[in-house]
């Protein structure tokens, strides 16, 4: 016999990398443009014959279970912290589907991350510590999980945006902070240009939210601006991880945010630069992605890109973090005469990774030549994907 109100299904959403726009992307309505890459979070959704919630994370070695209150939509389950994501993103489908009449009940989600997201364990002057790429595993995981159990559910994906705005709150309300949310709109969307919503969104958003919060929520309408633009196909991406080291997004936007409060003008002056150097980036990808495009066109994007790295490398200087450290830009400079068309780090910056693009394959193995040789440098083997959240389902029988 079919199980109530549950479908199996096998959902999957990509990583990200920041091409454009990092710390700009937090003013709206300035644009960033944000590629996804052809590794993926997976969730599986099974059915079950109780209204048990299971959820197992067997490369965090972390799992849980609790249960479902079918008649009031809400989830009992106490989770240990690698799966509070996953756990909040649950509880709030499950709200989001009873406050729209569906029927629910329990299920077990199994989450799995592909090998370019792995936590690496390097050798440091601390011990062995745990790295990971900064692809987005974060926001990978939250859109698979939502998609997922919304499909299991039976609730179209695009139903009110709720996927895109459910993960939003989730993983706003499990991370305790207000990000640009970019992330989480590439690993729904795939590769788009991308303009924050109003953080006051979620920031008013109810602590301890019932199902009619969460309807409300999705139901509104957000000011974030979403274009698709695919990645050029005639230009090649590489990417490549500092070795035992780790940027903190969230620390960096601390201290950035800091120094917006402590000296306003100059900020706003700088963001306006850079910001004006995005657009100009944008606007040559625009051309060169559609394939009507001209030598003129390639210089203006890397006279952008190189502008905005220099502008946001100053950010960096005012603000006294290191967003691109010198040794770094030596590393940029070098990949320049070694292949890279244009080099830069994604993102937040920081010695978490650094990308290049290359007009031709001959120039791209250069490069890969010379990055391997880095011993700073691990090199992934990961290509432009422009694909979001996708999900399979078929009806699962069992016994009830």
């Amino acid at each position: 016999m079919q199980a109530k109100g549950i479908t199996e299904t096998d959902s999957k959403a990509p990583g990200k990398i920041l091409f454009v726009g990092g710390y700009s992307v937090l003013e709206r309505p300035n644009p960033g443009y944000v590629i996804t890459a052809d590794c993926f979070v997976h969730a599986k959704i099974r059915p079950r014959d109780d209204n048990q919630i299971e959820i197992n994370a067997p490369q965090l070695e972390s799992y849980a279970k609790g249960k479902v209150d079918v008649d009031m939509g809400k989830v009992d389950i106490n989770v240990p912290e690698p799966l509070k994501l996953v756990a909040t993103a649950i509880r709030l489908v499950v709200m989001y589907a009873k406050a729209t009449g569906r029927e629910i009940s329990g299920f077990t989600i199994t989450t799995q991350s592909d090998p370019e997201f792995a936590y690496r364990i390097s050798n440091s002057n601390c011990g062995t510590v745990l790295t990971k790429s900064g692809l987005g595993s974060s926001a990978a995981v939250t859109v698979a999980t939502v998609g997922g159990v919304l499909t299991a559910l039976g609730i179209n994906v695009n139903e009110n945006d709720c996927l895109h705005k459910l993960s939003q709150l989730a993983h706003a309300i499990a991370t305790e902070k207000v990000g640009s949310g970019f992330d989480i709109a590439a690993a729904t969307y795939g590769d788009i240009i991308y303009s924050r919503y109003s953080p006051e969104l979620i920031k008013t958003f109810p602590k301890d939210y019932s199902k009619e919060d969460v309807l409300e929520a999705v139901r509104k309408q957000w000011d974030y601006s979403i274009e698709p633009l695919k990645f050029p196909h005639s230009l090649e991406l590489m990417f490549a991880n500092f070795v035992g080291e780790a940027a903190v997004t969230v620390s960096l936007v601390k201290e950035i945010n800091k120094f917006k409060e402590k000296d306003p003008e100059t900020y706003s002056t700088l963001m306006k630069k850079i910001n004006s150097a995005n657009v100009s980036a944008i606007a040559a990808l625009r051309k060169i992605s559609a394939g009507n495009y001209a030598e003129p066109d390639l210089n203006a994007l890397r006279t952008a890109l190189v502008e905005g790295r220099i502008l946001t490398k100053e950010l960096g200087i005012k603000s006294g973090i290191c967003i691109e450290p010198d040794d770094i830009t030596d590393l940029i400079k070098e990949s320049e005469k070694r292949g890279a068309f244009v080099a830069k780090l994604p993102g937040a910056g920081g010695k978490d990774a650094i990308m290049a693009i290359c007009t031709n394959g001959t120039d791209k193995a250069r490069l890969h030549k010379f990055w391997s040789a880095q011993p700073t440098l691990s090199v992934l083997k990961i290509r432009p994907n422009n694909s979001g959240f996708s999900s399979v389902s078929k009806p699962a029988r069992v016994r009830v």
